[in-house]
């Protein structure tokens, strides 16, 4: 490592030499071939020998773009776009496309930073438009990347999975392993997005060997991301990716989603040490931490830990919306106008201890309630058993009279009378029925399942196992090698329907390697 550096110092030394032998532009192009290779510090040297250089047209263009971009790169932006809007107006003149793309790259990133995410999209589908027709695999990375991220912080899922799915074509031709991996996480997540949690899973599967290309200080988020997405069916492999996320960085996330596959393994005690050391941890702004709290909560409340849930009060109050700090500092500010600052802390105190007394009042009104929604719960799924069961005994009876040849119109105004019962219990008493038919009859007429949700596919098997009950016990009964989500059942149920592999892959909108995912993972343990 030490002779590396000392080999980079050395070229450097030599380019700084030779720099002071050519033309300004030479140079500049010099510069630019230093970022392309990711030699920043280099690149900033030598670009601020040019500071005070006199330079005119294309060069102070040039000049421009490189000093945005260098401020980009290593974290210190320019204050202004004042610079790049020089440039975009020389290169607009003399018709430098390749340039001006570059430069509309950059002020996207400067929109992006000020939250104004269509002008970014706007300012990125310009530099899209103008590296049509030009070779630039790099920019062309650049800027299907940021259109994906764009999208995604827009909610436009299906453009965010294009774009990703672009740069990642892109990273392949160029063959760059850290560009693969960070385009495989974005598709990752993309599919993600739109739901299809088999497609997420499948490229969370294909970033794992590519881990080792990315930044270091980017490891643990990677690692925890793709750790996250094996909780539904490989606790062991979410476990082990989630402790070597640890390994590069302490992040909250990671021991939240530890404290998850723990839990589900049912160490609850394990996963209740982890909910508190993600707590005590900084996210920063865009984590949120309500998860955490709720846990903990949950947690003390089922052990009846009101002692340990009262010494935690002050940190939980604080995490969920900074009342208690906000009341403190405020009543601090009132008092000291009245009273001296030995009063004022006391007044503050009492009202400290007030706050904590009607939080715990608090946490045990959360408890009661959540021991009434849970009954009113139950209470709920036994209704709906029972209307399950209704249907299913009118279908069956309507199955029989249709196979009743001899008295074919008492059948047929029996039937009719037990239909005029379906649909009242459809009407009247269980929409969700209602939508899982109408589901159900938009499949069997020929229809898919391409835009369906978790939602939607739940409601498909409800009402499946509604009208086919014995069918649907008997899929449910057997253990699977993965656990039995709505989406393998709904797929279970499409092959007991007797469709083939072609019809399923239709529905679904599965690929081959999605169809052979969903079947190994339903397979019937051994």
């Amino acid at each position: 490592m030490v002779k590396k550096k000392a080999l980079y110092s050395f070229v450097f030394f030599i380019l700084l030499i030779a720099c002071h032998g050519i033309q300004v532009s030479e140079r500049l192009n010099l510069i630019d071939s230093l970022v392309v290779r990711e030699q920043y510090d280099s690149a900033c040297v030598l670009l601020d020998e040019l500071k005070e250089a006199s330079l005119t047209g294309e060069d102070q263009a040039h000049y421009n773009l490189l000093a945005t971009k260098l401020g980009y790169i290593t974290n210190n932006p320019l204050p202004s776009d004042s610079l790049l809007d020089e440039a975009i107006i020389i290169y607009n003149n003399v018709g430098n496309q390749e340039k001006l793309a570059d430069a509309y790259v950059y002020k996207s990133y400067r929109s992006r930073t000020n939250q104004d995410y269509p002008q970014a999209i706007l300012y990125c589908k310009k530099a899209e438009r103008l590296v049509l027709n030009i070779n630039d695999m790099r920019l062309q990375f650049k800027i299907a990347e940021n259109l994906s991220y764009l999208n995604a912080l827009c909610g436009n899922n299906h453009l965010q999975l294009q774009y990703a799915k672009k740069a990642l074509a892109i990273a392949q031709i160029m063959q760059n392993n850290n560009w693969i991996a960070y385009s495989y996480n974005k598709v990752c997540f993309a599919f993600a997005n739109l739901e299809r949690y088999d497609s997420a899973l499948f490229y969370a599967q294909k970033t794992i060997p590519y881990v080792k290309y990315v930044e270091d200080s980017d490891k643990a988020i990677f690692l925890t991301n793709i750790g996250a997405f094996y909780k539904e069916n490989n606790l062991n492999k979410a476990k082990e990716l989630l402790e070597k996320a640890l390994v590069y960085d302490k992040l909250p996330l990671t021991y939240e989603h530890l404290a998850d596959v723990y839990y589900a393994e049912g160490n609850k005690e394990k996963a209740y040490t982890l909910w508190k050391q993600a707590l005590s941890k900084n996210g920063g702004i865009n984590y949120d931490k309500s998860n955490l709290i709720q846990n903990i909560l949950a947690y003390d409340l089922e052990r009846g830990n009101l002692d340990e849930a009262s010494k935690n009060l002050d940190k939980i109050i604080a995490i969920k919306d900074s009342m208690l700090y906000l009341l403190r500092n405020d009543t601090i500010k009132d008092l000291q106008l009245r009273f001296d600052h030995e009063v004022a802390l006391h007044e503050a105190d009492k009202k400290l201890i007030n706050a904590q007394w009607i939080l715990l009042g608090l946490v045990l009104v959360v408890g009661i309630m959540v021991i009434y929604i849970y009954i009113r719960r139950k209470k709920e799924e036994a209704l709906q058993r029972e209307y399950q069961m209704q249907l299913y005994a009118y279908t069956t009876e309507i199955n029989e009279l249709k196979a009743n040849k001899e008295d074919v119109k008492n059948a047929e105004l029996a039937i009719e009378k037990l239909n005029k019962k379906i649909k009242e219990l459809l009407d009247d008493k269980s929409p969700k029925l209602k939508q899982g038919r109408m589901l159900y009859d938009h499949i069997i007429g020929g229809g898919t399942a391409v835009n369906w949700n978790y939602k939607e596919e739940t409601l498909f098997n409800y009402y499946y196992a509604a009208t086919h009950y014995q069918s649907y016990n008997r899929l449910k009964k057997v253990e699977r090698v993965a656990k039995l989500s709505a989406h393998n059942m709904f797929y279970l149920i499409l092959k007991d329907m007797g469709r083939d592999d072609g019809e399923i892959r239709r529905i679904m909108a599965l690929s081959p390697e999605g169809l052979r995912s969903l079947r190994s993972r339903t397979k019937p343990k051994e």
